[in-house]
This record gives structure tokens, C-alpha cells and sequence, in this order.
């Protein structure tokens, strides 16, 4: 075939292939968007071996015809060529307390037109595709802040039970999925020095209330019968173990000189714990010191009470051999 042949057969593909890519007007399939991405770089690829068919030899000579062509060919995006990827390449995992709420957090990008699913992975229950919710239990939300590239599972008042592995699936084939495991503590409240308190009238009482794990502020307070006691002000504090770290919350119910009148049912309340009740007892001094004289009497009373039933047992035990 002459060139002048070769030429024209060369053109009319070319013309073929810039009809085509102009006149489609959707894409879909993943060759098609492989060639959407880098329609622009295929288009001045054709125009500039259209250019090298049809030019004069003697144009083919000139360098700085090429470099401007050249320069006018926009540049290749190969991100956009790359398929989704996750951002973290390990298992992520997120402690939270019990009552809160859980961000679970999956970084993806090149994300395209692919859409991304959370699965709970104890009984593969899909939870959420893009931001649709597909469980009943509304507490499960995704959501895609800015459009950026974190898509992140929020939990609203987490319970113990939602603890386990929680999967970040994307729509490839076949998709692709990012782990993430959920570990649930529960807050704990105490109070000393127990649940139970006896206390001479006009002497001191304090009875503290210590909330463990549960996120600052806990908002602790005492009640009396649901009415608010005055009290100090809450120490917040945090305590390191195992690296670990736990918030901690404490609040004092104090007297400094204590009356009949404190006695009652006192009841710690804050907002990640059930209600803790204590019952405090204000005596005067001659009740006090009979309780205390009942109470280190009474072990000796049943020791004698039982060594009585121990001899007569073994008495009878012996007549009846006899």
C-alpha cells in the first residue's frame, strides 16, 4: 500500500475512534471508564499522530513544531487510572465507653463511582451502603463529611453488645475490605466507704462517689428523694494502666458536723451509670455505741449457740450407741 494510501486508511480510523469518544454520552462498564479518565490524553494522542500521517516531510524536520504540539497535550493523570485503595492498611481499632457514641473510621481512596458499605462482621448483617441505613436499628448511621475520602460508621449510644469486628467493604470485583474492631467498656461507679453508713451525730460524714471510664464531663450529683444536694464541686481526673487511659470522676457528699436530720437515702447519679443508692445513718452517741456493742457481741452469741448444738448432737449421738 502507497503512503499516500496508508495515509488516508490511517485517517479515516482516527476520525473513527474522535467521532466515537465525542459521541458518547454515558459511560459505564469498567473498560468504559477506564477510557472516560484519560479521554483528554487520547485525543491528543490521535491528533498528533494524525499530524505525523498527513504533515509535509519537510515539517516533520522542525523541532519546534513538535514541542509546541507537545505542549499543548495535557498532561497524564495516572491517580485517576488506579483503582480504590484504603488509605490504612491494617485493622484499625477503636475503644469507647459504654453509653457513647462509636466513630469507626475507613479512609479510601480513588473511590470513583464505587459506593462503600459497612457490614457488621459477626453475622455479616449489612448496616449501611453510601448513607442509606438498611437495619431497623436507627443508632447505625454512615456518613462521607466534606465528600472527602473518610467514610465513617457512628454508632449512637453504644452498648456493650456492639463490640466486634465491623467491615468496610467497597463495591469492586471483587471488593475489597478494611477491618475495624470495636472494643466497649462500661462505665463503673462506687462509693465509699460503702453502701451502708453509720455516724456519730456532730461528727464528720463524707461519703464519695467515684465514676470510672465514663468520658468527662460525667456530670455527677447527689439526690435526696430526686431533690439536688448541695455539694463540692467534681474532681475529674486520669488514670494510666497498661497504657491505657481512663477518665475518672469523683464527688463528695460531706458534713462537717453531721445531725440526725442527714439521715436518709442518698442517691449518685451521673450520665453514663445507673443510680447508686447509699443509705446514711446519723446516731447519737448512746445509739451508736449500742449498735457497735450489738455488733462485736453478736459473732460470740452464735459461735456459743453453735458449740451448744455441737455438744448436745454428739451427747445424743453417743446414748443412742450405748
Amino acid at each position: 500500500m502507497g503512503g499516500a494510501a496508508a495515509a488516508s486508511t490511517a485517517e479515516a480510523n482516527i476520525s473513527y475512534f474522535l467521532l466515537y469518544f465525542h459521541g458518547k454520552d454515558s459511560w459505564s462498564g469498567s473498560a468504559d471508564m477506564a477510557f472516560q479518565s484519560c479521554h483528554s490524553t487520547l485525543l491528543a494522542s490521535y491528533a498528533v499522530l494524525l499530524f505525523v500521517l498527513t504533515a509535509p516531510a519537510n515539517t516533520m524536520d522542525d523541532r519546534s513544531v513538535w514541542n509546541d504540539i507537545l505542549k499543548e497535550a495535557p498532561p497524564i493523570q495516572y491517580s485517576t487510572l488506579s483503582g480504590p485503595s484504603f488509605t490504612n492498611t491494617t485493622e484499625t481499632t477503636v475503644t469507647v465507653v459504654s453509653g457513647t457514641t462509636a466513630m469507626l473510621p475507613c479512609g479510601i481512596r480513588n473511590l470513583h463511582n464505587y459506593t462503600v458499605s459497612w457490614v457488621r462482621g459477626r453475622d455479616i448483617r449489612l448496616l449501611t451502603t453510601k448513607s442509606v441505613t438498611y437495619t431497623s436499628d436507627s443508632r447505625f448511621v454512615s456518613v462521607n463529611p466534606a465528600g472527602g475520602q473518610q467514610w465513617i460508621l457512628k454508632i449512637h449510644y453504644v452498648r456493650k453488645t456492639d463490640a466486634g469486628s465491623y467491615l468496610c467493604q467497597v463495591s469492586t470485583t471483587p471488593p475489597i475490605t478494611h477491618t475495624v474492631n470495636l472494643t466497649v467498656q462500661e462505665a463503673v461507679a462506687t462509693v465509699q466507704p460503702s453502701r451502708e453508713v453509720y455516724v456519730q451525730s456532730g461528727s464528720r460524714l463524707e461519703v464519695v462517689c467515684q465514676v470510672q471510664g465514663c468520658p468527662p464531663p460525667a456530670f455527677l450529683a447527689w439526690c435526696r428523694e430526686g431533690q439536688p444536694v448541695a455539694t463540692p464541686k467534681a474532681l475529674e481526673f486520669q488514670v494510666t494502666n497498661n497504657n491505657v487511659t481512663t477518665p475518672v470522676s469523683r464527688l463528695s457528699l460531706a458534713r462537717s458536723h453531721a445531725t440526725p436530720t442527714d439521715s436518709g437515702t442518698y442517691t449518685c447519679t451521673s450520665t453514663c451509670t445507673q443510680p447508686l443508692n447509699v443509705t446514711v445513718h446519723v446516731l447519737k452517741g448512746e445509739e451508736l455505741a449500742a449498735m457497735q456493742h450489738h455488733n462485736t457481741t453478736s459473732p460470740l452469741r452464735l459461735s456459743t449457740s453453735l458449740a451448744c448444738y455441737l455438744i448436745a448432737s454428739a451427747t445424743l449421738l453417743l446414748l443412742t450407741r450405748s
